[in-house]
């Protein structure tokens, strides 16, 4: 699998505008990506980088899979109409190739659509780490050991770009609500994570109304 991931700075960054977004996508993009083959697993907002930031992830099998998307796009009325509102919503975005590091099957994440069709979780985290160089195979053999443990549901990394990035993502909120002194095996824990990912930024992620990860 492949994940295409398109970032955009809605502007003006007000919720007027996310609201105005949401129903362009809603009428244009989601049946435009259902009718020409693409599964847009997941679109959320958070306001770490900019007020009202929107990321999709589209999902495609291989990069073929990807090249036939945008071949269909390219010709297709829906897909244009939809390209143009994003001219006046976003003139700031941000798109790049996403691939899945090993540790984390593509399964974990259609169990987690799966179980939030059911029951919408609302809330996710994503964590984006700098893995020190050399030791992504450490931090992939760790992501695999902790994965029957913690609930990551997809763990990526750029196609191109920045070989060291990982991108994770998690079910709820995760991290501290408030300070608490450390116990001391969350001491040990962190200090084994730093050792193989000395940078980390911990983001929460909230769905909007027409992804499929709810």
């Amino acid at each position: 699998m492949i994940y295409l991931q398109e970032i955009y700075n809605l502007t003006p960054a007000t919720p007027e505008i996310l609201d105005s977004f949401i129903k362009i996508a809603q009428e244009l993009l989601v049946p435009t990506c259902k009718r020409l083959g693409s599964c847009l697993v997941a679109a959320w907002f958070s306001t770490y980088e900019w007020f009202a930031q929107v990321t999709h992830v589209l999902e495609f099998e291989d990069m073929n899979a990807l090249k036939d998307f945008r071949i269909k796009t390219s010709q297709d009325k829906q897909w244009g109409e939809y390209s143009a509102q994003l001219e006046d919503f976003a003139p700031e975005r941000h798109t790049r190739l996403l691939e899945p590091i090993g540790a984390i099957p593509p399964e974990n994440l259609h169990k987690a659509i799966e179980e939030s069709q059911k029951k919408a979780l609302k809330v996710y985290s994503m964590a984006i780490l700098e893995v020190a160089p050399n030791k992504m195979p450490d931090f992939i053999e760790g992501v695999k050991m902790g994965s029957n443990t913690f609930p990551i549901i997809a763990s990526w990394r750029p196609i191109a770009g920045n070989p060291n990035e990982v991108i994770d993502i998690w079910k709820g909120a995760i991290g501290p609500k408030n300070y608490q002194p450390a116990v001391e095996g969350m001491k040990e824990w962190f200090r084994g994570l730093r050792e193989l990912a000395p940078k980390e930024r911990l983001v929460q992620i909230f769905p909007l109304p027409y992804s499929q990860l709810k």
